[in-house]
């Protein structure tokens, strides 16, 4: 890979090479929110998150080798994908057809209901995807809108689960700020892709407003204070991972200019993993 010194990818990188790391953040926070309203529901939900997140995550990636000259985007995972385009197309299709056979089997009728308005959604982003020019993408930046999408896709089973007496208040603000963060985490790769995205003619939040750079130390900033004055209204075991991940995002965001491009890729996703800290609470 041409990033990483050498034709074998560093074992650090391979999570996100296959797309592994999206279905973990997506299946621990769903896990950190069915634990903090104190829900259960059968272990195969998760199963059915983590293979829905990837293929939707893996089906995105095979478009963008489709249409992008993989020599001007020049991302480790936009070559690794183009390199293995038919086993992972072959992967794909088997893990979509497992993964409806389960929806199929052991979804119930209100999340169904619930998968149709995000799938809908879904529609939506990848309509914005489509429509690559300047004017449509900064009426609804795709960053935003999929990290929100992220969030929605992570909260509906603890939310159709959920006790009765349980405040939706207090769900769905926490919902919101996980949203939040898995938006800065979209834009900050955006940001640390930019070049690439110009070279292919991609339309991004930051290529089409470069500005929100500077901002962007301060958003997350104000998202870790946010989630942390949230804990009157929210479970501390959401509000202290919010905190936590936007804390990291800051971070990394200081140190960025001594990182490699792979790795700001890896830590952009790795920093969503903050559940799995407070699951023992």
């Amino acid at each position: 890979m041409t990033r990483t010194g050498g034709n074998t990818p560093p074992p650090w990188l391979w999570p996100n090479l296959l797309g592994l790391d999206a279905p973990a953040v997506a299946v621990s926070w769903q896990l950190l929110f069915s634990h903090a309203f104190d829900t259960n529901f059968p272990v195969v939900l998760h199963v059915i998150l983590a293979l829905s997140v990837w293929c939707i995550y893996l089906a995105d990636r095979l478009y963008d080798t489709m249409r992008t000259d993989v020599t001007a985007s020049g991302t480790d995972r936009l070559i690794f994908t183009r390199r293995y385009f038919k086993p992972l197309a072959l992967a794909l299709a088997i893990a979509s057809a497992a993964n409806l056979a389960l929806i199929i089997r052991y979804v119930p009728g209100n999340l169904i209901i619930a998968g149709l308005i995000t799938s809908f959604l879904l529609g939506t982003y990848y309509a914005i995807r489509l429509k690559r020019g300047t004017k449509v993408a900064s009426l609804i930046p795709r960053e935003i809108l999929c990290g929100m999408l992220f969030s929605l896709g992570c909260v509906i089973t603890p939310h159709a689960y959920a006790d009765s007496g349980a405040s939706d208040l207090g769900f769905w603000l926490a919902a919101l700020l996980f949203g939040l963060i898995c938006s800065t985490s979209c834009i900050l790769i955006s940001i640390w892709e930019r070049e690439e995205d110009l070279a292919a003619s991609d339309s991004s939040i930051a290529t089409i407003s470069p500005r929100i750079v500077p901002f962007m130390a301060g958003a997350v900033s104000l998202i870790a204070v946010a989630a942390a004055c949230m804990v009157i209204f929210i479970p501390w075991q959401l509000c202290l991972p919010v905190a936590l991940s936007a804390l990291a995002q800051r971070i990394i965001l200081h140190f960025d200019d001594h990182l490699s491009k792979p790795m700001l890729r890896v830590l952009g996703d790795a920093v969503l993993l903050t559940p799995l800290v407070f699951l023992w609470f």
